[in-house]
């Protein structure tokens, strides 16, 4: 068991019958020995083995035991990792053939492992007749460890060095080398993409050649420091000018790379773009800005609602139910409103929120007619409280109120006044009979008022025989048409 590229190899050739006087004397000298040693007889039991042997072994062989006995369950393993059936003793005792300066594999009894190098010369004696063997091995365990690593350390240094190499050519982000005098050393190609110059123009110009002449002071002053030796790393955010004037707002991440001795070598700067990111700055601030005047004018129109509601001093049973229903219109405007990011909602999702609740009896009771238009933010909100005063009356008093009764909302493009408004026409029918109420309540004023106010439009009540009838117009730049399309229905089919 046991390998060595440096075993001894066996000259005592021939050999005197092995006696036990001699397999004595031959011990002592083995112990003498630096490497493993083993000697066998022709029938493959262990005749002499030495302290280094037992060391690598870790355990020693039972007296007169075989060889084969004292391996088994050992599993022995060639050095490209192919299983071996037999060991290399048992294979030389067979053959009469040498193996010399073989690596194995050994696994052993109890799960460990050990690396040999190992050789095995057959014995013989004067008539040429083979008695026995001598293995010779060496544990390399800890040597294989060693070249393993080296090698592992070489493979993983090429990788790093192939991988710095293409991260730094083709990084998504700038890359660029300076000298302490502000020279461009190297760049890559993301640097040349980011301000639109060839590499050629770039390592022949200074640091700050092409920097916004608003933003160059203070980065040159920094990197003054940095190169004094006062400042180790920065960060700064800057203007770029490219070649045909645009500016490219970048983000500079400057670090020094000096030598052991402090002598700084070289400055590594990483550049972003981060145009898109000021864009989105100044957006966000202008929807800030513009949220919070909505803000503003919400509770100026939740204190509206509350006011008017209030009007007549009704029992606070119904004003908490006026006003809660009012409240809820506008809160699934806003909520329409929010997931496209108060840009704009579709006017048939409007509806479709306002008369769903009552459009649970039959497929006709409710009928959408018309293309489809997303509206602007102001008219969401007004149209909003629009539709749910007429669904409220329409489901008090009006159509929605018995199971025949129907509703049908239709609108379109129409040419008034030399300009394209919307016109969007309510009619109820198949509802109680209807006249006109004898004063004008909360909710005709906010239709009337709320269309002309705040949508340069006006809205008609008509209370005819067969059910109410409002039509309204509105300027046509609130809303987008995207297109015609069908009637929809809603409710159970």
């Amino acid at each position: 068991m046991g390998e060595a590229s440096e075993a001894p190899r066996s000259t005592a050739q021939p050999v005197p019958h092995l006696t036990g006087a001699a397999l004595r004397a031959s011990g002592d000298i083995l112990d003498l020995l630096p490497i493993a040693t083993l000697v066998c007889g022709a029938d493959g039991s262990i005749l002499q083995y030495n302290k280094r042997a037992v060391e690598i072994w870790g355990r020693a062989p039972e007296p007169g035991q075989s060889h084969p006995d004292f391996v088994r369950g050992v599993k022995f393993f060639a050095s490209d990792g192919t299983p071996m059936r037999t060991s290399l003793v048992e294979r030389v005792l067979a053959t009469g053939e040498p193996v010399r300066d073989t690596e194995l594999r050994i696994e052993r009894a109890d799960g460990s492992e050990v690396y040999v190098a190992i050789s095995v010369d057959p014995l013989r004696n004067a008539r040429g007749d083979m008695v026995g063997v001598i293995n010779c091995f060496l544990d390399i365990t800890e040597r294989r460890r060693m070249v393993a690593q080296l090698e592992e350390s070489r493979r993983l240094a090429r990788e790093q060095e192939q991988r710095f190499a293409a991260t730094y050519q083709h990084a998504a982000i700038g890359i660029t080398e300076i000298a302490p005098d502000g020279r461009l050393l190297r760049v890559n190609e993301a640097i040349c993409a980011i301000t639109g110059r060839t590499r050629e123009s770039l390592l022949a110009s200074h640091l700050f050649t092409y920097t916004h002449a608003d933003d160059a002071d203070p980065d040159r002053e920094s990197f003054r420091k940095q190169v004094a030796g006062e400042l180790q790393f920065y960060s700064i955010e800057k203007r770029l000018v490219r070649p045909d004037g645009r500016e490219v707002w970048v983000s500079v991440r400057s670090s020094p790379v000096r030598a052991a001795s402090g002598e700084l070598l070289y400055v590594v700067r990483v550049v972003q773009d981060i145009s898109e990111r000021k864009i989105a700055e100044r957006r966000q601030k202008l929807l800030i800005d513009e949220l919070n005047h909505r803000v503003k004018n919400t509770l100026a129109t939740v204190q509206s609602l509350a006011a008017q509601t209030a009007r007549g001093e009704p029992p606070p049973a119904v004003f908490r139910e006026r006003f809660e229903g009012r409240l809820t219109a506008l809160s699934k405007a806003h909520d329409q409103l929010t997931v496209r990011h108060w840009e704009n909602a579709d006017l048939r999702d409007l509806l479709t929120a306002s008369l769903a609740p009552y459009a649970a009896t039959a497929s006709n009771r409710i009928v959408l007619r018309g293309e489809d238009i997303v509206l602007r933010p102001r008219a969401v909100l007004t149209l909003a409280m629009v539709f749910h005063e007429l669904t409220t009356n329409a489901a008090k008093y009006g159509a929605l109120s018995v199971s025949g009764g129907r509703v049908e909302i239709a609108w379109r493009p129409v040419e008034e006044n030399g300009r394209t408004q919307l016109r969007i026409d309510w009619t109820e029918t198949g509802g109680p009979p209807v006249a006109a109420p004898g004063r004008r309540g909360f909710g005709s004023r906010l239709i009337e008022g709320s269309i002309a106010a705040e949508l340069g439009g006006g809205a008609n009540l008509t209370y005819a025989a067969t059910g109410l009838i409002c039509a309204m117009v509105m300027r046509m730049e609130l809303a987008t048409g995207q297109g015609p399309r069908h009637a929809q229905l809603i409710g159970p089919v």
